[in-house]
């Protein structure tokens, strides 16, 4: 998989073609080599002109057709890391391709500004206890690990990045909190251990969440960060940090790819927290879904190509159920987003209704890739008040020549429907 991940500006029309040292090579050592190194989850380097030339043709084709880089996201509001190519940044690879991967005169300069997130400080690295290794050449792998949250005192995560210590293996990678006061109490420490108990080496088996694809229980568990090939970790919006108590847990979520070629599948990934002692707003992953759909009412029917599942609602009584530290009674203030479906998912929306009736589109996903499920930071936040309702719909293709009746559930032929959003109370 090519992942390009471009940002330089283009204006105006160019008098003479774009060439490899002016146009091209600073977009790539930008953006591109951060997945495209030797032994990255790239699969091959483009910190060398031969490489880029002779891929120059495919290069134009995979960001014409908007394959590359990869920005499900469509119209909506203004995200801070947007990785999205404008028509112009589109045309210049293009015409670079057409004159022949023209080199150019090497050039002095800086290096183009990146686009994205950065984790500013790092407090606490949290490592994967024991070394795991998937089956070789098994393919996709979903395993889960749990480790203890080290800190004596309530603290607050205001950032987040990942370390996979083998990016030729590691796709992505989610991290949920386990808390002592949570839905189901200090039960749910002994339920995960039962999942890691019931399976050789370290972790477990688990596919949509971090519940244990062998259990029939399904645990709502709040979601911390997730990282994804080229994300450079990120500072939670200022003021906002995440509340940690001692004796919490973290679940590591990693999905590996080990396939044909790959040697060394060991791997023993970190993470990487910013925390403060106290934030001006404790903030919160809060999924919105039908509390229904769990129970069995969510019904994915064989041999249907547009399957709409929805719903819409004030959230706040769910988010406070599982979260009960937060007092939504006055609204919240949105500052980010993402959708969560499996592998029937054709596409997906999050939209805030007015109490006048008024639609604001928070998440357009218009094309659904499993493969590419990123957190969308907002450039400015947006609030829940008294009357507003919030709506997340889920559309599945389920029209598979094997395809078989779909319900919830956390495994690979399961599916799932979840707006989650990070928000504070107002």
């Amino acid at each position: 998989m090519i992942s390009f991940l471009l940002l330089a500006s283009c204006t105006g029309q160019k008098a003479s073609d774009p060439s490899y040292h002016q146009d091209i090579k600073p977009i790539i050592e930008a953006r591109c080599i951060t997945c495209h190194t030797e032994g990255d989850i790239g699969g091959f380097a483009l910190d060398n002109i031969d490489t880029v030339q002779q891929l120059a043709p495919l290069i134009a084709s995979e960001v014409s057709t908007r394959s590359m880089p990869p920005w499900p996201a469509g119209d909506g509001p203004t995200y801070i890391n947007d990785w999205s190519l404008t028509e112009e940044q589109i045309q210049l690879f293009v015409e670079w391709a057409d004159a022949g991967a023209p080199e150019g005169p090497e050039q002095d300069g800086d290096a183009v500004e990146e686009i994205g997130t950065s984790l500013s400080r790092v407090d606490l690295e949290l490592q994967m206890p024991q070394i795991y290794s998937p089956p070789a050449e098994q393919g996709d792998d979903y395993r889960c690990f749990v480790l203890d949250w080290p800190e004596t005192e309530t603290t607050f995560i205001t950032g987040f990045h990942a370390l996979p210590d083998n990016k030729s293996i590691v796709h992505h990678i989610a991290a949920y909190l386990i808390r002592p006061d949570g839905l189901l109490g200090e039960s749910i420490f002994q339920t995960f251990a039962d999942w890691d108990e019931a399976e050789e080496g370290p972790g477990y088996g688990c596919f949509g969440g971090p519940s244990g694809q062998g259990g029939s229980n399904q645990v709502p568990i709040e979601q911390l960060a997730q990282w994804v090939p080229g994300n450079q970790g990120w500072d939670f919006p200022q003021g906002t940090g995440i509340q940690v108590d001692p004796g919490s847990k973290v679940v590591l979520q990693i999905h590996y790819y080990a396939g044909p070629g790959i040697e060394d599948t060991s791997d023993q990934t970190s993470m990487l927290f910013q925390l403060d002692d106290s934030v001006a707003h404790t903030a919160a992953y809060a999924p919105w879904l039908n509390g229904s759909w769990p129970l069995g009412n969510m019904e994915i029917p064989a041999g249907d190509d547009h399957v709409v599942i929805e719903t819409q609602g004030d959230p706040r009584g769910f988010f406070s159920l599982l979260n009960p530290n937060l007092d939504l009674g006055t609204g919240f203030r949105i500052y980010g987003m993402m959708l969560h479906m499996h592998v029937l998912g054709k596409s997906g929306q999050l939209v805030l209704v007015k109490s006048d009736g008024t639609e604001i589109t928070l998440l357009d996903i218009p094309k659904w890739d499993f493969d590419w499920q990123f957190t969308y930071i907002l450039e400015e936040p947006i609030d829940f008040v008294d009357g507003d309702e919030l709506k997340v719909q889920c559309v599945f293709d389920n029209s598979g020549e094997d395809a078989i009746d779909v319900t919830w559930g956390e495994g690979t032929e399961d599916e799932m429907c979840v707006g989650n959003l990070f928000i504070t109370p107002m």
